[in-house]
């Protein structure tokens, strides 16, 4: 005879036998699994359920392009005083130091100061990450439908996002008023907002001074300064309905 945990009203163990072996109370506190574990539980086959599903979808977030996105617009109001007083708007574009240097080179048209923005790499956060596969619970409500729906998830995958942000000016007191209003963002987080979260924060890591390069067109000077950034964000599980009747369905809607 096998049996684990026999419970009373009160919710107390009153006894627990194992292969015809009684144990105290003392002996199931020591006991190095939980009690819990040796019976199948319905969230336990909702979890089956879903790691089979998920293994025959291809769903992709497109969280990094949305990341990317965020990031440059949010570096799109930044302003620098040009010599006439007057406040003109600095453009931010997406490109990587050596695409920007020869952007630079090549064009004669391209206008400093400018930002350029690129994603350098990326990895888990071990810091924010679950040790278990734990279910999220949310309620989805049809306004079509007038009703509420039960979406399930696992938990999402925390990760950091490193990003670095290129500022190009032909002078210093250009760079000043740009590193000045930078800094100012992240005060001392910097809210990313995207359309999975509002609470994307991103944090300053290091400020790196690369001194000046050489420009094609009149053989100008150009100063460059790289802040390096990391956005700590989580990569969204896809979500499944779990209809009445007990089965798991493909659950999307637009963001």
């Amino acid at each position: 005879m096998t049996s684990i945990g026999s419970v009373d009203m009160s919710g107390s163990v009153v006894d627990v036998v194992e292969s015809g072996t009684f144990l105290s109370t003392t002996a199931i506190e020591a006991y190095p699994v939980s009690l819990s574990k040796q019976w199948g539980t319905r969230e336990a086959k909702i979890r089956e359920l879903i790691a089979d599903k998920m293994k025959t979808q291809n769903e992709v977030s497109y969280i990094y392009k949305e990341l990317l996105r965020a990031m440059i617009s949010s570096f799109n109001n930044v302003n620098y005083i040009h010599s006439e007083d007057k406040v003109v708007n600095i453009k931010c574009i997406h490109a990587n130091a050596e695409r920007a240097v020869a952007k630079l080179k090549q064009e004669n048209n391209i206008i400093l100061p400018i930002l350029s923005i690129s994603q350098t790499v990326s990895d888990n956060d071990d810091s924010r990450r679950r040790q278990s596969s734990l279910l999220v619970h949310e309620k989805y409500w049809d306004t079509e439908k007038n009703r509420a729906f039960r979406v399930l998830s696992f938990v999402s995958r925390p990760v950091n996002i490193k990003y670095q942000i290129h500022i190009w000016t032909k002078y210093m007191a250009d760079m000043d008023e740009i590193l000045e209003q930078i800094r100012l963002k992240f005060n001392p987080e910097m809210i990313v907002p995207t359309a999975y979260s509002t609470l994307t924060k991103g944090y300053i890591d290091s400020e790196e001074d690369v001194g000046t390069i050489t420009a094609g067109d009149k053989e100008a000077r150009v100063l460059k300064k790289t802040i390096s950034v990391t956005v700590r964000t989580y990569i969204p599980s896809p979500k499944f309905l779990y209809t009445s009747t007990g089965k798991i369905e493909k659950f999307k809607v637009e963001i």
